[in-house]
């Protein structure tokens, strides 16, 4: 879920006109984000209450 609504929000900030470094840095931070949510989840570290069943 977590890294739909980034991605989407990716998509969206390059569709504004937004100049090509902030893009570059946008598509550094947003997958930095979602490799830390993929190693927490895969370490056990991420909360219970978000976890699928």
């Amino acid at each position: 879920m977590v890294p739909l609504i980034i991605g989407l929000s990716l998509i969206w900030l390059i569709g504004r006109g937004v100049p090509w470094n902030a893009k570059l840095m946008t598509i550094v931070v947003t997958l930095a984000i979602v490799i830390l949510i993929v190693a927490l989840e895969r370490g056990g570290y991420w909360p219970e209450a978000f976890r699928r069943s």
